[in-house]
């Protein structure tokens, strides 16, 4: 074969297309086992000295005995229904009626150390704590009162992630619904491996009427149609 017809042969992208439909069906076949070791292996690299899921686990000891309603959000969740990535912090949503807000922030401030000077007053009317834990490990709390934020709260359920205590994290459908609600680049591909990995059992009809109408309220309804592509490119109707 000449070089010419050689070269009108190649195609540069195939081993990245195969690699890439490796990584699904592996992702897509985890088992729990798996999984774990997995999560161990990438996340005990980086943290020797402070594991972030046993510091999730320890703050949801401290909010529990307060009797505080809340769940894991972003990148904890993640890795239990997308795919095991490295995150930096510890984020949830803490359920808290209008008006409130300091009472909650007497609990987080007496369990976390704050990253910002006047956290009373981020709580108070930015609705958010930015603390770390004793490890240093970041932890971003936000305070919702909506509706939404209440149903969230009720469909959330405990994952084992092999540390004292099974983690209270939002169900699948949350993950993709907050993830399509911030809409950045790296939620795009998170919300993906979600789709690749728990996809086939999740409730999409739930997703797709929540998002609805939170999507509406910020004018950004053509995220909607965004995901349904996703999730119809994955898995074809029919």
């Amino acid at each position: 074969m000449d070089i010419e017809t050689l070269k009108s042969k190649i195609d540069r992208q195939w081993g990245y297309r195969v690699a890439e439909e490796l990584r699904v069906r592996d992702l897509k076949n985890q088992t729990y086992d798996q999984w774990l070791g997995t999560i161990t292996n990438v996340h005990y690299v980086k943290e020797p000295t402070g594991y972030l899921f046993q510091a999730a686990a320890n703050v949801q000891k401290e909010l529990h005995k307060w009797g505080i309603v809340f769940c894991f959000i972003g990148g904890i969740p993640l890795q239990r229904w997308g795919e095991v990535r490295q995150t930096n912090d510890v984020d949830l949503t803490i359920f808290c009626d209008l008006g409130d807000e300091l009472k909650v922030f007497d609990v987080l401030d007496t369990i976390l150390d704050s990253r910002i000077e006047d956290p009373k007053q981020m709580v108070r009317f930015g609705r958010m704590y930015l603390g770390k834990t004793k490890s240093e490990i970041q932890v971003d709390i936000s305070l919702g009162f909506t509706p939404y934020e209440r149903r969230m709260m009720e469909r959330a359920i405990d994952v084992d992630y092999g540390v004292d205590i099974p983690l209270h994290c939002c169900s699948a459908e949350d993950l993709v619904i907050t993830k399509t609600m911030a809409g950045r680049g790296q939620d795009w591909v998170d919300i993906n491996r979600v789709i690749q990995r728990s996809g086939m059992n999740m409730d999409w009809e739930l997703v797709y009427t929540e998002l609805e109408s939170l999507l509406e309220m910020v004018y950004e309804e053509d995220r909607l149609t965004r995901l349904k592509s996703m999730v119809d490119t994955e898995y074809p109707k029919g």
